[in-house]
């Protein structure tokens, strides 16, 4: 599998070495949190596909297409063209979930070989690796919201101790 940073797609192809479409050079082992241009949309398909992967939980960002020549008076009509970005690590999730929607027809990476699917195995497991387990993330969430309460007590004595020294100077009861 190789992948493009530029058009940010993904190449089943071997042997190819410059991206189709930009002409730049793949990149042979992707980050698990490389963007990966999933599907390109306009219209009630674009909030249709944003619902799904949401409700799927999938990561995912989207991005109105440059070359949009579509009018928007105040921004007030939809986006013409977006294009729909998830990690690679949530890359075959989301394609599972727009399949099922019927956004796509069949999934872009049916071909891959052992080597590819296990990258994508592998990079799915980095991430979950990465994320921290529940009760930890908890626990600084709580630590942080107690360090928050300190700083602003601290805060509310050092404003009232030099409020304390400046009233008398400036003639204040």
């Amino acid at each position: 599998m190789k992948y493009c940073s530029k058009c940010k797609k993904i190449h089943i192809n071997k042997d190819l070495k410059n991206c189709p479409t930009c002409k730049r050079k793949l990149i042979e082992n992707p980050s698990h949190y490389s963007p990966v241009n999933l599907i390109t949309a306009n219209g009630f398909e674009l909030e249709r596909i944003r619902s799904a992967l949401t409700q799927a939980d999938i990561a995912f960002s989207v991005k109105e297409e440059n070359y949009d020549t579509g009018l928007q008076i105040l921004n007030t009509a939809p986006p013409e063209n977006c294009s729909f970005f998830v990690p690679l690590s949530h890359y075959d999730k989301a394609v599972e979930t727009l399949i099922g929607i019927g956004a796509l027809k069949s999934n872009p990476l049916e071909e891959l070989d052992k080597e590819d699917e296990d990258f994508l195995e592998k990079s799915r497991e980095q991430e979950k690796n990465d994320e921290l387990p529940e009760g930890k993330a908890r626990l600084i969430r709580i630590l942080s919201f107690l360090a928050f309460l300190v700083f602003l007590g601290i805060f509310a004595f050092a404003v009232d101790w030099l409020l304390s020294l400046v009233t008398p100077l400036l003639g204040w009861q």
